[in-house]
């Protein structure tokens, strides 16, 4: 009986310990393998706010929608927006993920923190509240910023199996890429995959 009861904490020890062990990835880009063939995620790069045992919560950055003016933008969103805008400019939509799709995210720089504001270990952030649009029109919002509809989520350990299975490579976080590339999702994507390390 003994001999089991330390066989079993033995193995709770070891599992506990891999499950320690195990790299989060919060902070750094997911490239999509090409063997990835989801068409959501098909040459996708994602950017990875949150990941720990709980799931994981990240964002397209390279599957432009279209353009616009930031007017416009701010008309769809509704409200009195427009009004504050400092400066009309050309802005760019992009899909950041097959969740909540209706909602505008904002992925940015570590300049502004407000309500709803996600940090990642890399400095990079996500808001998803209607105070960033309004900083951002007044001209005191985040230098970078993209804004994005959707988002990209995974439940506790699904992402994980992903990554076991070989859907995915690993990149550092890639300003560049995320904040000023407009260049085609192909182009970008094929960048991030030169930058990859060995699926994980």
């Amino acid at each position: 009986m003994r001999k089991a009861l330390v066989l079993v904490l033995s193995l709770f020890i070891s599992a506990a310990a891999a499950a320690a062990d195990k790299p989060y990835l919060a902070g750094r880009m997911l490239v999509a393998a090409e063997k990835l063939s989801d068409p959501f995620f098909r040459h996708a790069v994602v950017f990875i706010l949150e990941h720990d045992a709980d799931g994981a919560v990240g964002l397209i950055v390279n599957r432009k929608m279209g353009s616009g003016s930031f007017r416009e933008l701010l008309g769809e969103i509704g409200g009195d927006l427009a009004g504050k805008l400092v400066e009309d400019r050309k802005v760019d939509l992009y899909f950041g993920g097959p969740v909540a799709t209706r909602n505008l995210f904002v992925l940015h720089d570590g300049g502004y923190d407000g309500p709803g504001t996600v940090k990642s270990p890399a400095g990079i952030a996500m808001t998803g509240e209607i105070a960033i649009i309004r900083a951002i029109a007044e001209g005191k919002g985040p230098a970078r910023h993209r804004f994005l509809s959707g988002y990209a989520g995974w439940a506790a350990g699904q992402l994980d199996e992903e990554i076991e299975r070989g859907d995915w490579l690993d990149a550092p976080a890639d300003p560049i890429l995320i904040f000023e590339s407009t260049g085609d999702a192909e182009a970008q994507w094929k960048r991030a995959f030169d930058k990859a390390g060995l699926t994980l």
